[in-house]
């Protein structure tokens, strides 16, 4: 099961949602993403960020969320390519991104984007990526725990 929620934080409202049957369908997992969006943009939402998990993280989702207007925050597998200023390609582990409040930096295939370094409790990094430039390192921790809820919605159903 794929849902689609609504949270102001506290609250966690399904909105849409779709049975995830590759072989009866033909459709992935991000197909059914990319539907959700559109059918949320035709029912009149704007949201003031989408939060989704790295695994809907393609370049096509990320594109999709930037021509309904949207903005997005997401994490990005360690292996994604990023530019940072003047520098080559190279995976997001590399880069060499500090903490704090994120880096501008240059997405192959998409564009521009803030990644944040985030240190999690095992001691290892995750990279989480926005397409809003002005988001501070605690504006992007309190949208993780507001994602985190949805997180728990979707462990509760299983």
């Amino acid at each position: 099961l794929i849902t689609l929620l609504w949270t102001d934080g506290e609250r966690v409202v399904p909105v849409d949602y779709r049975v995830f049957d590759k072989d009866r369908d033909g459709k992935t997992k991000n197909d059914h993403f990319s539907e959700m969006l559109l059918a949320a943009f035709e029912r009149g939402f704007n949201p003031a960020l989408v939060c989704f998990d790295s695994w809907y993280a393609s370049i096509d989702n990320l594109k999709l969320v930037r021509s309904l207007g949207w903005h997005f925050l997401t994490r990005l597998k360690a292996n994604r390519q990023i530019r940072v200023a003047k520098s080559k390609l190279q995976a997001v582990s590399e880069a060499g991104l500090c903490g704090g409040d994120g880096t501008i930096c240059w997405l192959k295939g998409f564009g521009e984007i803030k990644v944040f370094r985030v240190r999690v409790t095992d001691g290892t990094s995750e990279y989480w990526a926005t397409s809003l430039r002005q988001m501070t390192e605690p504006e992007r921790e309190t949208q993780a725990k507001s994602a985190w809820r949805i997180e728990m919605y979707h462990r509760g159903l299983k």
